[in-house]
């Protein structure tokens, strides 16, 4: 279907699409260490450290997360894939 998709190829897709192994085994499977992605919706104060939190909005998941500003990454291009 895509002549440039290969071993290595980076890819992203839906939680929902995922045909093996089904979605609640999926979820199970999840650890700490799945990086997600997602838009700043502003940035908090802690105390007298401005803009010290992120409350990041992440598609799928129903509330806002909130990250400290010195784990986030920032990404060049966050733009739906078809």
């Amino acid at each position: 279907m895509f002549a440039d998709l290969g071993s290595g190829t980076s890819v992203r897709f839906r939680l929902a699409d995922v045909v093996c192994p089904d979605v609640d085994d999926a979820r199970e499977r999840i650890t700490n260490d799945l990086e997600v992605s997602g838009r700043v919706v502003f940035l908090s104060d802690s105390g007298d450290e401005k803009d010290h939190y992120a409350v990041v909005q992440v598609d799928g998941i129903r509330a806002p997360l909130v990250v400290g500003v010195e784990k986030i990454k920032k990404c060049l291009n966050l733009s739906r894939a078809i």
